[in-house]
């Protein structure tokens, strides 16, 4: 038998043994509920690190991924952990499960809950301790081998990725009759107005004028305020970190001026991860996008340094302010 596939068949027989029971217990902040099952083994320690497999789980339905058979390390460490974690980790053994939950009408306090989740239920985690790591010069060879693990996986997801997202913006583009030029990493380009002038590539800097959207119309993000008036234009370094990677791989295409939009595919976007509410895992967007101006590299660093400027001139005013003000009620 597959060694990953029984790993997973034996995590969902644990996870269904032990949702059934309800005795969980509260952590001492009250956010977080929790069980231990299993295990008599060595006990974990503050300090120590273990290596484990975390299982997502939404009410009583296991949540797998192509993640869940890696063997991951942590330290047990209030630097490393929230306390609640700390908390519930050192009072369990090697050879132990440990179920994590929190009811999803306190995480919708905080922020959106996923589409699929509904008030009344719980999302959590399910740990199985694999073992106890006490050496720390061993920690970070575990660490780099879960992370090759991780990294051939994510690989391979892109892959399998990448023909779905294609599928999804042809069909989108075929729907609209939209015609675009595909780039060699997979962005749609429609060019409405090419621009003039110098081309952009890498080196570059962009000013741009944009709205973000999802292929449904739902927009995520613009530049432009409830008028129609630009107010925020984005400027970033093509080729570098600054903006995702497919606004970087379509702008290209335009010079100062250009019109157009960009079709992205999610692992030139956002990816797996998502963001927010708005963007779910793997989902391609598109943006309509205005270039505004085109800048050396120096020119963008000298821009960055006076827009720097202003900002610290303003926190200063800021700052003066109630400063000035205590003085004249003084007098």
């Amino acid at each position: 038998m597959n060694k990953s596939l029984s790993l997973a068949a034996f995590a969902i027989l644990l996870f269904a043994a032990g949702c059934k029971e309800q005795n969980f217990k509260k952590s001492k902040s009250g956010r977080m509920e929790y069980k231990i099952i299993g295990g008599n083994g060595e006990p974990v320690k503050y300090g120590n690190a273990i290596k484990f497999q975390a299982f997502s789980f939404y009410d009583d339905s296991l949540m797998s991924t192509p993640f869940d058979t890696i063997v991951q390390i942590i330290e047990i460490d209030s630097t490393k952990l929230p306390a609640d974690y700390v908390q519930i980790f050192t009072s369990a053994a090697k050879g132990d499960s440990i179920i994590t939950r929190t009811s999803t009408d306190s995480i919708a306090k905080f922020g959106p809950l996923p589409p699929y989740a509904k008030k009344g239920n719980y999302l959590g985690y399910r740990f199985k301790i694999i073992d106890i790591v006490t050496d720390p010069s061993k920690v970070a060879a575990i660490r780099n081998t879960s992370m090759e693990s991780m990294r051939k996986i994510d690989s391979i997801s892109t892959e399998k990725q990448k023909a779905i997202d294609d599928s999804t913006l042809n069909a989108y583009l075929s729907k609209n009759n939209i015609k675009a030029t595909k780039t060699p990493k997979g962005t749609y380009v429609e060019i409405i107005t090419p621009g003039e002038g110098v081309a952009i590539d890498s080196g570059k800097a962009v000013t741009v004028d944009y709205r973000g959207m999802t292929l449904q119309g739902n927009e995520f993000d613009s530049s432009y305020d409830s008028t129609g008036k630009s107010v925020k234009p984005f400027t970033f370094l093509v080729g570098q970190r600054g903006s995702i990677e497919g606004m970087s791989d379509g702008i290209t295409y335009f010079k100062k001026g250009g019109k157009g939009k960009l079709f992205i595919p999610s692992y030139l976007a956002y990816g797996s991860r998502g963001a927010g509410a708005d963007i779910q895992p793997n989902t391609p967007i598109m943006f309509d996008v205005s270039v505004v101006d085109v800048l050396t590299k120096d020119q963008y660093q000298a821009k960055m340094q006076e827009q720097q400027q202003k900002m610290e001139e303003q926190m200063k005013k800021m700052q003066e302010a109630p400063k000035k003000n205590d003085t004249e009620k003084k007098k």
